[in-house]
């Protein structure tokens, strides 16, 4: 006796064959539909598309986030080529599937982290052991955690790496305390000075660890091969030409000092950072509207005072 199709199964099939056709889920649950087509996509010999990549996150955004899925995951580090084409590729196509991204020891600059304008879902992000990024790379974050509109941005930002990055000192600190969202940080073997660093995160709330955390990227999320496939050759319409030298990675320094540090994120400390009493000043002629652009000319200002200063 055959079993009769339930209304989910004969869903679940159609939604499964014909995911380059999806335009919107709003209304499918995430669990356990939603859930289960990423499932599929990822361990089935169905082809990966990019339309399903973009529309699942448009409709389920927040429960993506929530899932800590590893299919959410990516891990690039020590590649043997640029790593600028494959996150244009995935800037381009499905940024807002990507809740943790993983960039370590590659040839990764400063400009390249523009493109991460477009992560609205990114949660956790490691720069570990990049030797062409600095202090800017900081700012640029900073800028792009703060200023959120167009569907663009970093707003959910709460997990940063940097250790063994040569390029950040101490001028990134006041950058770190202004992104209201950020929980954790790592910043071992940079150019940071422990004590400067200690007594300023503290005013901001933060407290120095004493031992080093579980790392915040699922134990398999180097084990997608699959979506590293699909990203590998989407980035061969993103090629660099000249193609770029890739950096070889300095050899990371054995027995430093632990410089990991924690803040516990609660709405009440939420709602004192962003709604916190002014004093309310004079009214003043309309002014236009500050864009991306504006931002970065005052992160460089504000960057080129430092540098002026310390001469």
């Amino acid at each position: 006796m055959s079993t009769v199709p339930t209304l989910y199964s004969i869903c679940f099939d159609y939604i499964k064959t014909h995911s380059e056709d999806l335009t919107c889920l709003d209304g499918v649950p995430f669990k356990p539909v939603v859930e289960n087509i990423v499932k599929y996509l990822f361990t089935s010999d169905a082809p990966l598309n990019s339309s399903v990549l973009s529309v699942i996150p448009q409709s389920h955004s927040k429960a993506l986030r929530a899932s800590n899925s590893v299919w959410t995951q990516v891990v690039f580090e020590k590649l043997r080529f640029s790593i600028q084409p494959m996150l244009k590729a995935m800037s381009h196509d499905f940024p807002k599937f990507i809740t943790h991204l993983k960039m370590g020891a590659t040839d990764l600059c400063d400009d390249d982290v523009f493109l991460l304008s477009g992560f609205t879902n990114l949660m956790v992000l490691d720069l570990k052991g990049n030797q062409n990024i600095t202090d800017r790379t900081v700012s640029y974050i900073t800028t792009m955690a703060l200023n959120i509109s167009g569907g663009r941005g970093l707003p959910y930002l709460e997990k940063l790496y940097f250790d063994h990055v040569k390029g950040i000192t101490d001028k990134s600190l006041k950058f770190f305390g202004k992104m209201l969202y950020l929980s954790f940080l790592s910043l071992t073997g940079t150019h940071i000075t422990p004590h400067v660093a200690k007594a300023y995160l503290k005013a901001q709330g933060y407290q120095m660890l004493d031992s080093h955390i579980k790392s915040h990227f699922n134990e398999n999320s180097t084990k997608n091969y699959k979506l590293y496939s699909f990203i590998e050759r989407k980035s061969f319409e993103h090629q660099i030409h000249p193609k770029r030298n890739r950096y070889m990675p300095a050899e990371e320094t054995a027995n430093l000092s632990l410089l990991e540090f924690s803040k516990n994120i609660t709405h009440a400390t939420l709602r004192s950072k962003t709604h916190a009493p002014v004093k309310p000043k004079p009214k003043a002629a309309k002014r236009q509207k500050l864009n991306a652009n504006d931002f970065l000319a005052m992160m460089e200002s504000e960057l080129s005072r430092d540098d002026d200063e310390q001469m």
